[in-house]
């Protein structure tokens, strides 16, 4: 026990050693910490006059807890001095603890209402900095303060819509190629609110096909879409359900749940129904007539009704009308034609522009400073561009055909482009223009585009086992020279496979071969290829001898 007695007066010892003034200072350096952490969290937009009375405020109270730590030795050495000169036989120690005591709080009272009076000052300050800089804002803009900020923001994807729109359709070079019906659909567009521009372009920007309403979820556009849709109806530029008649296509908007129940509804299976099963029986179900079109003479009996309760249970649609899209796809399409033809999916590219244009703006992106320079004209008319638009759709139905291996569709889209270049190539004012422009524009023209696209489909022809098609085909494009010339090495090496190992014709596949070599278009890859044909010809057919034009042909420079 007196070994605890002594620790614990040591320890009281120690406590009583340290000096008040540094206690003291150590609360003053805590107040301070506590001002600048305040002042932090205050944001002045003017930052001048609140800045400059929060520091005074703070000098004070700073002033003031100095001349507590400073002051009160010397007022406790008065009062001792005092108290044994005159009143040593009536103050007690305990009633000169308890001056000390009431001296203390009151200081401590005085830093607490400094410290509040700060804070009210800054909050107030802050307040009135920002209502200030509120009404200057909307002062400038037009704009009343009392409404949010949130009403007034426009999003990026509607910013670079309206750039695009405005710079091709300001440009006196770009805008003939547009007509007063596409002017007006873009004024329309215009004329509709924030909400339903946010929504149309949205979209504008997803697949092109029937979007059910309540599956919409947009909610920095509004909460509920319904109305924002009915406004989009009425401009024309959406359709509604009401323009969906077709019973498969609806069936393909349904959930398979929903589908599943209907033909079960309607006894049409037994047993548990994959979508694909259900669908097929209800179209099967659909072309039977019911008993009262069999009395009222009607055609559509069983359809129209099934029709209608699978339209009540989708519920309402919209689709974004195909006069319209054209139109902004045009727009965007002529506003950046290199990037339109980087991708295959147009969706793609509606996409890709308006978030590099965001990429550009936030400075994700930097480009060179450069100077338009448009000394030749690209699209003569709104023809040309109709034309180019169709080719980049025909690029895309031929990928997309092939993705799924589904040649007979690839083999369509064939002989369209065929029978749509074979027209571009008759006009022959279209071909003198063609022939005009410098080599880096034609790619960007329709033949140059529908010639690809026949580049392409060789593969498609090949799946088919069309090889003597395919052959002709690879001739027809060695003999123009207006389009893609970049790609007739390929074409000379395609075109000698075919001879060889299908049609089994050495001599002409020797005879493709030496063109393919004097060509100089075809570049290094395209001639080893061509002169290891030719060596793997001389060792079948050994009966070919190997003739001189082979050792006098020129060596292209590379």
């Amino acid at each position: 026990m007196d070994g605890v007695r002594k620790r614990s007066k040591k320890r009281q010892f120690d406590e009583r050693s340290v000096p008040k003034s540094e206690t003291n200072g150590k609360r003053m350096q805590s107040i301070t910490d506590m001002f600048h952490r305040q002042r932090q969290k205050i944001r002045d937009p003017y930052g001048q006059a609140m800045n400059s009375t929060i520091c005074a405020t703070h000098e004070e109270l700073c002033e003031m807890e100095r001349n507590k730590v400073h002051l009160r030795p010397a007022e406790e050495m008065a009062l001792d001095g005092q108290s044994n000169a005159q009143v040593h036989d009536t103050i007690d120690s305990g009633d000169l603890r308890r001056s000390k005591t009431e001296n203390q709080s009151s200081n401590e009272q005085k830093c607490r209402d400094a410290v509040s009076e700060v804070k009210g000052l800054g909050k107030s300050t802050v307040q009135a900095g920002v209502d200030q800089a509120d009404s200057e804002q909307s002062s400038r803009s037009g704009v009343d303060p009392q409404v949010s900020s949130d009403s007034v923001q426009v999003p990026y994807y509607l910013e670079n819509f309206n750039l695009i729109m405005s710079v091709v359709l300001d440009c006196a070079v770009d805008r003939h190629l547009f007509n007063m019906q596409d002017i007006s659909i873009v004024e329309t567009f215009q004329n509709l609110s924030d909400s339903a521009k946010k929504l149309y372009i949205r979209l504008f920007v997803r697949k092109h096909a029937w979007l059910s309403v309540s599956k919409l979820e947009y909610p920095a556009i509004a909460a509920d879409l319904m109305p924002v849709a009915e406004e989009l109806a009425a401009s024309g530029l959406v359709l509604t359900d009401t323009e969906l008649t077709d019973l498969k296509e609806v069936l393909c908007l349904l959930p398979g749940p929903a589908v599943c129940g209907l033909a079960k509804e309607l006894r049409l299976g037994a047993g548990s129904l994959s979508k694909s099963t259900a669908t097929e029986a209800l179209l099967r179900h659909s072309q039977k007539p019911s008993i009262r079109s069999m009395f009222q003479g009607t055609k559509d009996g069983t359809a129209h009704l099934l029709l209608r309760k699978c339209k009540a249970l989708l519920g309402r649609c919209v689709k974004v009308s195909h006069v319209s899209k054209e139109v902004f796809g045009r727009i965007v399409m002529v506003f950046s034609i290199t990037n339109t033809q980087m991708d295959d999916n147009p969706q793609a590219d509606n996409i890709n522009q308006l978030y590099q244009l965001l990429m550009a703006k936030i400075g994700e992106v930097l480009y060179h400073p450069y100077t338009v320079k448009r000394d030749s004209q690209l699209f003569r008319n709104r023809k040309d561009v109709i034309r180019y638009g169709s080719a980049l759709q025909c690029e895309d139905d031929l990928a997309t055909a092939m993705e799924k291996k589904n040649f007979e569709r690839g083999f369509e889209v064939y002989t369209h482009v065929k029978m749509s270049l074979k027209e571009l190539v008759e006009d022959e004012n279209y071909m003198s223009h063609i022939r005009g422009l410098p080599d880096h524009l034609v790619r960007f023209t329709a033949g140059a585009m529908y010639t690809r696209v026949l580049s392409q489909a060789i593969e498609v022809l090949e799946k088919l086992k069309r090889h003597g098609e395919a052959s002709t085909q690879l001739e027809s494009l060695l003999q123009q020279r207006d389009f893609c010339l970049h790609h007739r090495g390929r074409w000379f090496d395609r075109l000698a496979l075919h001879l060889d190992y299908y049609l089994k014709d050495p001599q002409k596949c020797l005879d493709v071969i030496l063109r393919g070599l004097s060509d100089s278009y075809v570049r290094t890859g395209h001639r080893l290829s061509l002169y290891q044909r030719a060596q793997r010809v001389f060792t079948v057919y050994r009966y070919i001898s190997e003739p001189r034009e082979f050792a006098s042909l020129p060596k292209r420079q590379c």
